[in-house]
């Protein structure tokens, strides 16, 4: 999940006259609700060409949860507060922001729906979840109506993001950085609750269970990344233990490519590529590494040079 900053002009069919009247006959509907009622499911404007569009361009044609590349036609317009439910019998759902541009991101479909799907853990090995995967999977994960948060309820027609604490994490209005972090030493790439404190943080743990971002499809599709991201990185450490003892010119030229080659993996962590919020943590830490290792070694001589 990466931030991004949506554009304060919203879309013009959010605002047109499909979408009034679908607002209007939703508020009718809903002055004669009762705890028990099913919600207004004719809500079609939030969906409108210009939103999609837009969103696409928003997020560089990818989920706006997991990251995924979505392909074209099976996008879906996503209500961060559910319009139409969130389990709670006695809430209607936050149906006065079905077209509400700050309420939608573009999601792929297993983020956004509740799918039966295996979840990997961060202590699994490829044999552990090659077995869970010979297995049905049983639970239901993803977002569907899930909004869990940790005070009241916004009621109609409040529209304060912060005053009923949301734990799911919008890539819009946060850094999710601030909140989750990256395993790269399993297996597998997992994403977990960043800590603080001692503490996991409550909206990063919330946001991983939510949208199932451990589900097994998509952590494979992660680590198929991650694992060009460790190859390029052992490359660069093997060209480094080459260069050691080697005349000081050599080791500085040994050095200048072995920077060259961090560049190219920062390519990975470009916005418009997948993944791009665990490339980013790979490469930020693996340029650490890379710094201590120069400074405790041999080309220690030569990194000012580099």
């Amino acid at each position: 999940m990466i931030r991004a900053k949506r554009p304060k002009a919203a879309p013009a069919s959010l605002s047109g006259a499909t979408a009034k009247a679908e607002q209007d006959a939703a508020e009718l509907y809903y002055d004669a609700w009762r705890p028990g009622m099913a919600a207004y499911g004719k809500f079609k404007a939030y969906a409108g060409n210009d939103v999609i569009d837009a969103l696409r361009k928003l997020f560089h044609g990818k989920c706006a949860y997991c990251e995924r590349a979505i392909e074209k036609g099976t996008r879906e317009v996503e209500h961060y507060r559910p319009k139409g439910g969130v389990g709670d019998p006695n809430h209607t759902g936050y149906w006065w922001l079905a077209h509400s541009w700050t309420n939608l991101l573009p999601t792929c479909g297993p983020c956004n729906k509740g799918l039966k799907q295996h979840v990997v853990t961060v202590d699994m090995t490829v044999e552990d979840v090659e077995n869970l995967q010979a297995t049905p999977a049983a639970k239901l994960v993803g977002k569907a109506n899930n909004f869990p948060v940790g005070a009241a309820r916004l009621t109609a027609k409040s529209e304060d993001h912060a005053i009923e604490q949301p734990r799911l994490l919008d890539p819009t209005r946060c850094e999710p950085n601030d909140y989750l972090r990256w395993s790269h030493a399993s297996d597998f790439s997992i994403i977990t609750p960043k800590s603080d404190a001692g503490q996991p943080s409550i909206e990063g743990e919330e946001t991983i269970r939510c949208l199932a971002l451990n589900r097994v499809g998509l952590v494979e599709a992660r680590t198929k990344q991650l694992n060009i991201l460790r190859a390029q990185r052992v490359r660069i450490m093997d060209s480094l233990e080459a260069a050691r003892g080697l005349p000081e010119a050599a080791q500085t030229a040994a050095l200048q490519l072995v920077l060259r080659s961090v560049d190219d993996m920062q390519l990975h962590c470009s916005p418009d590529k997948e993944f791009a919020a665990m490339a980013t943590a790979f490469v930020a830490a693996f340029r650490e590494e890379l710094g201590e290792w120069i400074k405790s070694n041999a080309l220690a001589v030569v990194m000012a040079d580099a």
